[in-house]
């Protein structure tokens, strides 16, 4: 059973104070054996805290923040324990660093309140920066382009006329061709 004295063990090895709401959330549920809160969701319970944490090595890499549950698909549900932020992040073990982290609730007892949703409300900061990149704008029209001659090669299945088939797919073909040249070197296809 999760009490007073567990808790204020895994504060003192882990050197910052549980989050308040957090530290409620415990007592209440008494849980000192993992939760298993939704059919995806898995929160720690006492007893595995910090092994979870030392394990992934989670305050090597996001100083003051812990891992308090799983996805269960390798990503870590955390909580910054430092100015009593209450917001609720998921982050893959494998890209522990805040860039990488998403925003799955504002407040951690209205996560709870909701179910313990993984719907991401707020993408990471490193995903944002990449969608407003260059080279993720290239990528997107030269997929755009193939997209369209996928679509045009669909048409003409379904009885497009032969020469306006050809004359469009030349045009495609044209511009996927000038669109190879304008931007060779870059890394736009994977």
């Amino acid at each position: 059973m999760a009490n007073n004295n567990n808790i204020s063990e895994i504060e003192k090895a882990l050197g910052f104070p549980l989050p308040g709401a957090y530290r409620n959330f415990l007592l209440k549920e008494q849980a000192e054996d993992d939760l298993p809160v939704t059919d995806l969701v898995l929160l720690y319970g006492t007893a595995h805290l910090l092994q979870r944490n030392a394990d992934y090595q989670v305050q090597q890499y996001l100083p003051q923040y812990l891992s308090i549950g799983d996805d269960s698909g390798g990503q870590a549900v955390c909580l910054h324990c430092q100015y009593n932020d209450p917001t609720v992040y998921i982050v893959g073990y494998g890209a522990l660093n805040t860039g990488s982290m998403a925003v799955l609730g504002y407040d951690f007892n209205n996560w709870v309140q909701n179910g313990f949703s993984t719907d991401i409300i707020r993408e990471a900061p490193d995903v944002l920066a990449f969608r407003n990149s260059e080279i993720a704008q290239i990528r997107k029209a030269y997929y755009q382009l193939h997209k369209a001659l996928t679509q045009l090669e669909t048409t003409r299945q379904q009885g497009l006329d032969l020469k306006q088939y050809l004359q469009q797919k030349r045009a495609l073909q044209q511009q996927i061709k000038d669109f190879e040249e304008q931007h060779a070197g870059k890394k736009y296809c994977p």
